[in-house]
């Protein structure tokens, strides 16, 4: 039987318009070239964010210098996933449909890149949920998309002081139990989270991102969430000894004030992230220590160094602790060996203790809460703190050092290291890491009598 020839294709040639004259054929084909030439380019383009999009997916599931900060973009969540699946499947599209034109191959290497991003971002996002439910807590799915989670304003934000030794007016932001303020001569206790915004105390206020999300969900569950502000460092002015005394002013001006916001002061809890993270477990050991004095010697002053009134009062007693990425050790975090971040995160605590940890040990021992911990005991209050594995800014490793020496103390405490999270994972208030904390931390308030 005859075998079948393949015929080869010819090519048919260009039969030019018969009104187009030859200047008329070279615009054409003019025109042509840069329609050929804006696909390769775009192309081009295409394959560079694809490149991009891959090496930060590669960069948070691997210790890869410089690539290993994708995570410190906000946790991706569930919308993330979803508009890179949505690039994938246009990516494969444009690849199948003009597999036969110019620049097929990149076109397909393109859809091969997004594909691989796409498959460690669900694997990411998969072992998150298993850690997840392997702490015990339900993940909504859609609080995975973050969306609704960006934290409405306070809904006052009274002046608390003004310091004239820090030349700094710290302010409250409150936000009212379910958005309701108190009805006039009506009387609602509600219990009070005080929450501190991070920043390596240099930056950051009552309305901080994270503070912001977080105290609008507390808010949202029935509680008086307010956020406190304290004296930033300045250039020339370092805050390690005015942060803690303000703060402490700051918490009996909640004492004497909380009432009027519907609030009861016996009942009070104190959250924080990063640097607000260590001024809580700080404020709170320093209670259980027999510390907190509003009126004591560090008391803040006027502008003419008088004694002000707002600080005259009771510090209400702190009943747990929940923290996210707190500083447990200011001279680790000062010791931060990350190669990018170390620079940054040297200079914010070197501002806050006016020197390094080698100039100024004992600044650094008097601010380090893990030499607290391992003296109070079991008298503190419950401790929550939840970290990212992957923490670029605050070395996890001091939170492993800090949770060692509870341990030993016999301290009542929760540590939970959470995988493929880094800094600021709250940023997305409906991440996995975010969702946990939310989850233990309301277990710990009703465990300390904060139920609602």
């Amino acid at each position: 039987m005859p075998t079948a020839r393949a015929i080869p294709r010819r090519t048919i040639p260009e039969r030019p318009h018969p009104n187009e004259g030859p200047s008329a054929r070279s615009r054409r084909r003019g025109r042509d070239d840069r329609a050929i030439g804006r696909r390769r380019r775009r192309d081009v383009l295409t394959l560079v964010g694809a490149c991009a999009v891959c090496l930060l997916a590669i960069g948070a599931i691997a210790a890869i210098p410089v690539l290993s900060y994708s995570l410190l973009l906000g946790a991706w969540g569930l919308d993330a996933a979803a508009a890179l699946a949505l690039l994938t499947a246009v990516a494969g599209w444009r690849a199948l449909l003009r597999r036969r034109e110019p620049g097929a191959r990149m076109r397909l290497v393109t859809a091969g890149l997004l594909c691989l991003s796409l498959a460690i971002t669900g694997w990411m996002g998969a072992a998150q949920i298993r850690f997840a439910h392997a702490q015990g807590t339900s993940i909504s799915v859609l609080g995975l998309t973050g969306i609704g989670q960006w934290g409405r304003a306070p809904d006052d934000a009274p002046v608390v002081l003004a310091d004239g030794a820090s030349r700094q007016t710290l302010r409250a932001g409150i936000w009212y139990p379910r958005g309701e303020a108190p009805e006039e001569g009506g009387v609602r206790e509600a219990p009070i989270v005080i929450l501190l915004h991070g920043g390596g105390w240099r930056t950051g206020d009552r309305d901080n991102p994270m503070t912001r999300i977080q105290a609008d969900w507390l808010a949202d569950q029935g509680y008086l969430a307010i956020a406190l502000e304290y004296p930033l460092s300045l250039t020339d002015l370092p805050t390690w000894e005015l942060a803690q005394s303000r703060l402490v002013c700051s918490l009996a001006w909640v004492g004497a004030h909380a009432g009027e916001y519907g609030g009861d002061p016996g009942r009070l809890a104190v959250v924080g992230d990063s640097a607000g993270g260590h001024l809580a477990l700080e404020t709170a050991y320093r209670q259980a220590l027999g510390g907190l004095d509003p009126s004591g010697p560090d008391a803040p002053t006027d502008a003419n160094g008088e004694a002000l009134p707002a600080c005259q009062g009771s510090v209400p007693t702190i009943r747990a602790v929940a923290t996210t990425y707190p500083i447990t050790d200011p001279a680790v975090f000062h010791d931060n060996p990350d190669p990018i971040m170390s620079g940054p995160v040297a200079g914010r605590a070197r501002l806050y203790a006016g020197g390094s940890p080698a100039q100024y040990p004992e600044r650094y021992e008097s601010i380090d809460p893990t030499r607290k911990a391992a003296v109070v005991g079991e008298a503190a209050p419950p401790v929550l703190i939840v970290h990212g594995e992957e923490d670029h800014v605050v070395p996890v490793s001091g939170t492993r050092g800090f949770d060692a020496v509870l341990e030993a103390a016999g301290a009542h405490h929760e540590t939970i290291i959470v995988p493929y999270a880094d800094h600021v994972f709250d940023l997305n208030g409906g991440s996995v890491a975010s969702q946990i904390w939310r989850a233990k931390t309301l277990e710990l308030l009703r465990g300390a009598g904060m139920g609602i």
